[in-house]
């Protein structure tokens, strides 16, 4: 039985590296082994497939938590509630979420990060942060994007530059939100300096909340919370909402879960009251590890 494995002195010298090698690729997750009695053992046929497919082995961190992590989208929330999967949320931004997944604190974590250097959406960063780790980048809606602010008949508001000086509702940072808002102040030649900040908002709701109760005059939010609060908008950019998904998750009963709901007639239903998205590539994967 313990020929089919090596021992971590065996598979040093097998691949003519130093021990302390390969305890280095088993902390990074980067090699397939087992843990037995306390002792490191590496299966010679996961061996000869990890090194004959580069990176194709399976995970051995099985049971991850049912948490989706990221960035918040409302249609999400509701539907990841309806569909009864048992997934929990924890929302935390686009950036902390992608961290938290390579922590192997979730299953899923969702984003919308603009490269202006590439002009994509999510592939760009999920390539850079997550490079060693199995995922596939599902896109979840095209949502609208844009200035969200109380309607004032006396002011004829059309661009950014008519709120300077205005209070503009601050994201947390390494969110979506955040990274697109620098992205349009340094197109327009502007700094964050140019506004007075607010509290931190972490989920489009708290942004917009912040809107109605009188303790912002400004944010870059979405479409359908502009319309479900009856607020002005104006739309800057249409942004894509992705998930990345632990790719063995993928198939469990959980996502699956999810994933049957939002093929349902309630599901299209809800989200054709979402002002602003466009769910019609939901489910396309725009990169696979």
């Amino acid at each position: 039985m313990l020929s089919d494995y090596f021992t971590t002195e065996e598979l040093a010298s097998f691949l003519r590296v130093k021990p302390r090698k390969i305890y280095d690729l088993v902390s990074k997750d980067q090699v397939p082994y087992s843990k037995v009695m306390g002792k490191l053992l590496f299966s010679k046929k996961e061996i000869t497939n990890w090194i004959s497919g580069g990176k194709e082995f399976i995970n051995h961190k099985q049971n991850l938590p049912n948490v989706l992590l990221g960035s918040h989208d409302p249609l999400l929330e509701w539907a990841v509630k309806q569909s009864s999967s048992g997934i929990a949320m924890s929302f935390d931004g686009s950036l902390d979420g992608l961290d938290r997944f390579k922590s192997n604190q979730g299953i899923a974590s969702g984003l919308h990060i603009y490269d202006s250097d590439t002009r994509e959406w999510n592939v760009s960063v999920v390539k850079t942060k997550l490079e060693q780790y199995h995922f596939v980048l599902m896109e979840w809606a095209k949502r609208d994007r844009g200035l969200i602010f109380k309607p004032d008949d006396r002011y004829n508001k059309s661009s950014i530059e008519d709120f300077l000086g205005k209070r503009l509702v601050t994201r947390q940072k390494g969110s979506g939100s955040e990274n697109y808002l620098k992205f349009l102040l340094k197109n327009r030649n502007l700094d964050l300096s140019d506004f007075i900040s607010t509290e931190v908002a972490f989920t489009e709701n708290d942004a917009v909340m912040l809107i109605l109760s009188g303790q912002a005059d400004l944010t870059l939010g979405l479409s359908s919370e502009a319309k479900k609060y009856s607020l002005s908008f104006i739309p800057i950019v249409t942004e894509r909402f992705d998930l990345v998904i632990n790719r063995k998750c993928w198939f469990e009963k959980p996502f699956q879960k999810l994933m049957n709901f939002c093929r349902t007639q309630e599901f299209f239903h809800m989200a054709s009251k979402f002002h602003g998205y466009n769910i019609k590539d939901l489910g396309e994967v725009h990169f696979n590890s």
